[in-house]
């Protein structure tokens, strides 16, 4: 049976004005067969993962909803130009020399920081425990400790590689974040004979974002996760 919409019409042969709305039931004649009138009325049938790629030209079937597909009916990565990168460099006992393992990597990240220039980029300095019981606090204090770690970065940063020293912070976060194994495999590790507690917590760390530029302002809550502990336990050098 199909439905008719609402009209308003003159039937001549029988000169009967019909004036209004109307719903008129038609049966379909007995010599059509009834599939012949559903198929128009299938749609989802044609396109089945609603990516609006008909399936007899979609050659990947099934795209999750809310995805931006090609004329092929496949997902297309988007770039949203953002930059968000880590690097922990680990030094040895009372020292501030980044061991030359880091060139390659720290390469990588400072090509990065050129292809984002408004990027921020903000290191913090770390020192062991044992580095401030037995150092030799006459001389190099951890506060120096820490902060010669952190400036090693940037130095590297500014000179070697031309990034810009105004886009660059550090801090110094003396022994209060304790690095985990689990937060970042470092294929240093072994080269270095990164075996001891102490040892993991010598370190740098660097971080780098287009979307964060002041740790005192986090508005989301990915960043707030990202950067909230170097915020709340790092204080910035002047």
């Amino acid at each position: 049976m199909i439905k008719l919409k609402c009209y308003s019409a003159l039937l001549l042969t029988a000169s009967i004005s019909l004036i209004g709305c109307q719903t008129t039931e038609i049966e379909a004649p007995k010599t059509t067969p009834i599939y012949e009138n559903t198929a128009a009325f299938t749609p989802d049938i044609l396109d089945g993962d609603g990516d609006g790629v008909l399936d007899g030209i979609d050659e990947c079937p099934s795209t999750p909803p809310h995805r931006v597909v090609d004329a092929k009916g496949c997902l297309v990565e988007l770039d949203v130009g953002g930059l968000e990168i880590e690097f922990v460099g680990f030094f040895p006992s009372m020292s501030s020399h980044l061991p030359a393992i880091y060139d390659a990597e720290f390469a990588k990240v400072a090509e990065k920081l050129n292809e984002y220039p408004k990027a921020s980029a903000f290191i913090f300095g770390h020192v062991a425990t044992n580095e401030i019981s037995e150092g030799p606090l006459e001389t190099l204090d951890f506060d120096s400790l820490s902060r010669n770690r952190a400036l090693i970065i940037k130095n590297t940063l500014v000179l070697q590689h031309n990034i810009d020293a105004k886009r660059i912070r550090t801090y110094n976060c003396s022994n209060k974040l304790l690095f985990k194994d689990t937060d970042y495999i470092n294929p240093s590790f072994k080269a270095l004979e990164l075996e001891s507690f102490e040892s993991k917590q010598r370190r740098a760390t660097l971080m780098a974002s287009s979307s964060v530029s002041n740790l005192t302002n986090l508005k989301y809550e990915y960043y707030i996760k990202r950067y909230g502990e170097y915020a709340k336990h790092c204080v910035k050098f002047e």
